[in-house]
Parts: structure tokens; C-alpha cells; sequence
């Protein structure tokens, strides 16, 4: 569709810096079901076989545009696992992406500035402006103008939903109680207050260099797979993170485990049905080939944020019991 190679090309010159996730919040034993139940989970999730040149290449781009980590990034092991079938410019371009939605989340006073851009008008000053201006140069182009205002939409709806600038939130402290999560952000209609973006998972097609016919994109079946990925990856993208919101009475982390393990579940039943979808719409050859590879890559991305979540679990373990100094914490 278009030449994506510039989204892996290399920045010479720079210092760089690891890309590292935040501190989880739940211990591998609230984690289980996801292991003991899930088939999914029974082998390791793969990883694309360059994930070391992904990562060089993001940490370059975030330090050329300036644009600095956030906390949970870890961008380039999260594409490597949802794109590990793919080439690396499109693993790579899906990793900036990452990135940059992290920034976009925790930059409210860029966020109109980004949806300006989208929407044909040029970047400002802002470090979030500019590096969107990138992505998007790259991304757009090739991609119809249903697909773009598609992007636009949960784009602009994320705007709407993101909490407040996070320097007026109260740090967490050092030994949190275990968190919950509103029932709210469980929910179709509360997916986009959980801080995750939904567009991320459009931008699944311009990263793999496809788009997916309209016939099929605006489907009830269709939606069903991208809302159960999209559900999933919310999910642990705030349990990993340590994002849950608190509120007396509601649904606690072990209960959002139960849930993403039923909610993945749901989500191989809905991709199950895209075969048969797309014979009704009597897709051709090639278009059968590429709805194809766009709902393995939404499967893969669940997966990838699943091991993600396991990943960061993994590492609050080892940091909850002993500190570097040898003391226990």
C-alpha cells in the first residue's frame, strides 16, 4: 500500500534509555486464572525475532522528537509479541505508536492540538503535536477517508474520556491497598474511561499495510472482535500499569482477572465467525487474505497485552520481596 520503511529507518547520534514498565499492582496468584484457564496461555507468546532493533529504533524516535518514556511503556516487547508474524517496519511503526499514545494520555494540553492535526491542520509546539504529525505522515496515507475519520472518532473520544492532568493526582503510595475497578470501565460504553484508546486497535491496518472493507468493518461481527480486544487489552493495560481507580464496593482485581479471562474467551468465539462473514460479503481472494491477517493481529495483540500483564506481575513479585539492598520490602 505504501512504503513504511522510514518507520524503522535509524537516528544516528543519540544517547538512549530503556523503555520500562510501571509497577503492577496484583501477584501471581490473582494472575493463575489466566494461566489455567486460557488456552492461549498454555505455550509462550512469541516474539518477533528483531525485538532488540524494534526497540533501538523507537528509543532513537522518542529521542529525536523528544519524547521522553512514560511509566508502562516497554512498547517494543508489546509489539514484538502482537506483530511477531510481522516485518519489523510494521512491528517497529505499531511500537511508536505505543509510545506516543502513552504521552498523548498524561499531555492534556496537547490533546486538541493532536486532533487538529488528524484533522488536516499542522502541528504546534507541543512534543505530542509533532510526534503525532509523524506517526500520522507515515500511517494515513493509503487509508480511505472512512478509515481515517474511523481513527478520528476514537481519537477524538479519548480526548473526552481521559481523566485529569496527572500532576492533580495524588501519587500513589508506597504499599497501596489493592485496588478496584468501576464496574463502568468494564462495559462497552466505559471502555474509552479506562485511559486505553480503541484507535490503537485501527491502527492495526495502516501498521500491517491493509485495510478492512467496509462491508466487513461495520458488521456487528466485527465489532464484536474488536470490542472483546479492545475490552482485554483496557484491561490489563491498567492492571499492569497500576491504574485502577478506586471506589468502595465495586468489582476488585481478582474479579477483573475472572473477567478478561471470559472476555478473551468471547473474543476467539467472535473471531471464530469472521470466516463465515466474510463468504456472505463474497470477498475475493485477496481481501479474504488480509481480513484475515487483521483479526489474527487483534488476537495477537490480546495476547501480547495478557503476557504483558504476567510479565509485570513477574516483576512486582521479585521487587515486593527483597530490595536492591538485600532488605526486605
Amino acid at each position: 500500500m505504501r512504503d513504511r520503511k522510514a518507520a524503522d529507518a535509524p537516528i544516528r547520534g543519540k544517547t538512549t534509555t530503556m523503555l520500562t514498565l510501571s509497577r503492577p499492582v496484583l501477584s501471581s496468584e490473582a494472575l493463575a486464572p489466566l494461566t489455567e484457564r486460557l488456552a492461549a496461555m498454555t505455550a509462550p507468546c512469541p516474539m518477533h525475532p528483531s525485538v532488540h532493533r524494534i526497540e533501538a529504533a523507537v528509543i532513537t524516535w522518542s529521542r529525536e522528537l523528544g519524547l521522553e518514556a512514560v511509566p508502562g511503556a516497554d512498547a517494543h516487547r508489546l509489539a514484538g509479541r502482537a506483530l511477531a508474524g510481522c516485518d519489523a517496519p510494521s512491528a517497529t511503526l505499531f511500537a511508536r505508536w505505543l509510545v506516543w499514545a502513552g504521552r498523548f494520555r498524561e499531555e492534556p494540553a496537547a490533546r486538541a492540538g493532536v486532533l487538529a492535526v488528524a484533522g488536516g491542520g499542522d502541528p504546534g509546539p507541543h512534543v505530542v503535536e509533532r510526534a503525532f504529525a509523524d506517526l500520522w505522515r507515515v500511517s494515513a496515507p493509503g487509508m480511505s477517508e472512512g478509515w481515517r475519520e474511523r481513527f478520528r472518532s476514537g481519537l477524538a473520544a479519548q480526548h473526552t474520556a481521559l481523566p485529569a492532568p496527572r500532576d492533580a493526582v495524588p501519587p500513589a503510595p508506597r504499599r497501596p491497598a489493592p485496588p478496584v475497578l468501576p464496574d463502568a470501565a468494564l462495559s462497552g460504553a466505559g471502555r474509552d474511561r479506562t485511559g486505553f484508546g480503541t484507535y490503537l486497535l485501527d491502527l492495526v491496518e495502516p501498521c500491517l499495510g491493509v485495510e478492512v472493507p467496509v462491508s466487513v468493518a461495520g458488521s456487528p461481527q466485527w465489532r464484536a472482535v474488536t470490542e472483546a480486544s479492545g475490552d482485554v487489552a483496557a484491561w490489563c493495560d491498567l492492571l499492569a500499569a497500576g491504574r485502577v481507580p478506586a471506589a468502595a464496593g465495586e468489582r476488585t482485581p481478582d474479579g477483573v482477572v475472572e473477567r478478561i479471562v471470559t472476555r478473551m474467551e468471547e473474543l476467539w468465539t467472535a473471531a471464530r465467525a469472521v470466516p463465515a462473514l466474510v463468504e456472505r460479503r463474497g470477498l475475493d481472494f485477496a481481501a479474504s487474505a488480509e481480513v484475515t491477517r487483521v483479526t489474527c493481529a487483534f488476537l495477537t495483540v490480546s495476547r501480547a497485552y495478557l503476557e504483558r500483564l504476567l510479565e509485570a506481575g513477574t516483576r512486582y513479585a521479585a521487587q515486593t520481596r527483597e530490595s536492591p539492598t538485600g532488605v526486605r520490602l
